[in-house]
């Protein structure tokens, strides 16, 4: 009698296990009904959506390199200092050919960014002289020309976002000074030529092979001086606000103060 207890009880544990195996693979297969039903729904809906490109990592590594040269302070000054290098190479040619007086004659220049500053590096004494040093206005006009040309052709060379624009007012000042507001043009054509009329000249000649190199340069120039036997300067000349003329920068008939 305990063989037979022993037996059915095997074969009630038997049943136990087999209601408790087909429970849980009935539980499993709603489960994976379900899943099914989901993935099916989320493919069927994925199909119209917009694909999102995936990005090269190579592009991605290239921004993180550019991104961390911005930040990082010593390459940052290495560049700055390079780009100081440049300036004052491009300054020095420019201030090669034009018209100096002592002590500038075969002078460099040396541009810094910091301050901003810009000196002379007398030729054969290498001797250092700050803007106040140069002793004169033709001095002091090359050395601006030369400069803002230098930032131009550099700003050309990193293709930086600045407009190729340069605005000179009476450069020939030095040279010809005006004795009052009211003057009226000076023409030069013809007439036997002093060092001054051949230091302009030399500007004149700097600022046309200096726009015909650059590209995308515009040089608006606004002078007294009016060279009638150069072909170049009198093409270029859009107005003469000359007596002459009745034509001027500010409209004659403009109100003025004795007007109101």
């Amino acid at each position: 009698m305990n063989g037979e207890l022993r037996r059915v009880g095997d074969q009630i544990q038997s049943w136990l296990r087999q209601s408790e195996e087909t429970r849980r693979l009935a539980d499993l297969g709603q489960l994976r009904a379900h899943l099914l039903g989901r993935i099916s729904f989320f493919l069927e809906a994925s199909v119209d959506e917009p694909r999102q490109v995936t990005r090269d990592l190579g592009v991605l590594r290239t921004e993180i390199a550019e991104l961390e040269a911005r930040v990082d302070r010593e390459a940052r000054d290495i560049k700055l200092k390079r780009a100081e290098a440049k300036i004052s190479q491009f300054a020095s040619e420019a201030f090669a050919v034009l018209p100096t007086v002592a002590p500038c004659v075969g002078s460099e220049l040396d541009f810094s960014s910091r301050q901003p500053e810009i000196t002379v590096i007398e030729a054969g004494s290498g001797a250092v002289l700050r803007l106040p040093d140069v002793g004169s206005d033709q001095n002091y006009l090359a050395i601006h020309i030369a400069l803002s040309f230098a930032l131009q052709r550099f700003f050309e060379v990193v293709n930086a976002p600045v407009p190729g624009v340069l605005i000179l007012d009476q450069i020939s000042r030095p040279y010809f000074p005006q004795s009052g507001e009211d003057e009226d043009e000076t023409e030069i054509s013809g007439r036997e030529e002093d060092e001054d009329v051949q230091a302009m000249r030399q500007h004149i000649d700097f600022l046309f092979a200096e726009t015909a190199r650059r590209n995308g340069l515009q040089v608006l120039l606004i002078e007294h001086a009016y060279f009638a036997d150069d072909p170049r300067y009198v093409g270029a000349t859009r107005e003469r606000w000359t007596r002459a003329s009745g034509q001027a920068l500010i409209p004659l008939d403009w109100p003025t103060r004795d007007d109101e």
